[in-house]
């Protein structure tokens, strides 16, 4: 009896997996153009998949530069855009190269997965708008992120205290510590957000808020 059963799972398994491939040649010809496509451009120089449609309801900007003077281009399977249905890491390995530095290999990972950034933009808009959908750059200057940013000028624990798992209980040397690190520079501390444009502060305020863990690095 066992043994008739483990002959019937068999058969049945190589059924499936026989189907499984069919249907993955199917998809795979029916996307030859697109998979083509997917080699030849760079998607890392298109301001909307890199995120830098939504500022400064995004996280980052030093590195826009380097993304569209295609600077940085994914490696081999990492261009096919239908795998990324299997990536929910959102983690990606690319080349990154300049005329007087070479090219080295580069791990690229975004903030969450789609679903996790996809429920951030949906709370700045029902934070903004009271609906699930809206324009994300003209939202966040109706949250409560453009009226700290007319107010704020040194980042205290008293500020974001409890906004998110990074702030849950910070410490002034913690909030200076990751303001010079977003401002790229040794100066002191939190008085550099005077030195911040506004847009760059609220993008600041909403990362502290929004993300759970954030690493800070260059």
């Amino acid at each position: 009896m066992m043994r008739v059963l483990s002959l019937k799972c068999g058969r049945l398994y190589r059924y499936v997996k026989f189907i499984f491939l069919v249907a993955l040649l199917i998809v795979l010809l029916m996307h030859t153009h697109t998979l083509f496509a997917s080699f030849q451009r760079n998607e890392l120089t298109d301001r909307r998949f890199i995120g830098l449609n939504k500022c400064p309801a995004c996280f980052g900007t030093s590195w826009c530069r380097k993304f569209m003077n295609d600077h940085i281009r994914f490696e081999s399977w990492d261009r096919l855009r239908f795998l990324d249905f299997f990536n929910v890491k959102n983690v990606h390995f690319a080349q990154y190269g300049e005329p007087r530095e070479g090219t080295r290999r580069i791990v690229l990972k975004r903030l969450g997965s789609n679903q996790e950034l996809a429920d951030i933009d949906q709370k700045i808009c029902k934070r903004a708008t009271g609906r699930p959908r809206c324009d994300l750059v003209q939202a966040m200057y109706k949250t409560e992120f453009a009226r700290l940013n007319g107010d704020v000028r040194l980042l205290t624990p008293e500020v974001v205290d409890g906004w998110s798992d990074l702030v849950h209980c910070p410490s002034q040397r913690l909030l200076d510590r990751i303001v010079r690190r977003y401002a790229e520079t040794k100066d002191s501390g939190s008085f550099l957000l005077k030195n911040l444009k506004d847009t760059e502060r609220m993008q600041l305020l909403m990362t502290l808020a929004f993300i759970q863990n954030l690493l800070c690095y260059r």
